[in-house]
């Protein structure tokens, strides 16, 4: 009885992954196409390994970060109103987190004078 539904459980499984496998190729296909017409997005497939959900920005973090302090000294919380007003959207509850790390990581890109932050 058991080995019946082991064997039910492997093959519905395996039947899921060739689905999944066929589905990741069209996506593909279809990417393809909408490039050659030029209407290439942001909703592109980018592989198996991506989470699902999780958005997709144009700029990385660390080139929001760049360009909404290009020429001014800004603080954390100025950083994170101007990135959001670009458009960037975080994956996570804490953006001011994420935006630490970038900030305060071990190869900080940003000087950082009395909490205000600037280009080197």
């Amino acid at each position: 009885m058991k080995q019946d539904a082991l064997k039910q459980y492997v093959s519905l499984r395996d039947s899921i992954f060739a689905e999944r496998e066929e589905l990741i190729t069209r996506l593909r296909e279809i990417d393809e196409a909408l490039g050659a017409m030029g209407l290439r997005g942001r909703d592109t497939y980018y592989g198996p390994r991506t989470p699902t959900g999780r958005v997709r920005n144009e700029l990385s973090l660390k080139e929001a970060v760049a360009k909404v302090i290009a020429g001014k000294a800004l603080t954390k919380h100025e950083i994170l109103d101007a990135v959001l007003r670009l458009g960037y959207q975080f994956s996570t509850d804490d953006p001011l987190n994420s935006l630490g790390v970038i900030l305060y990581g071990r190869n900080p890109k940003f000087k950082n004078e009395n909490g205000r932050f600037s280009l080197p």
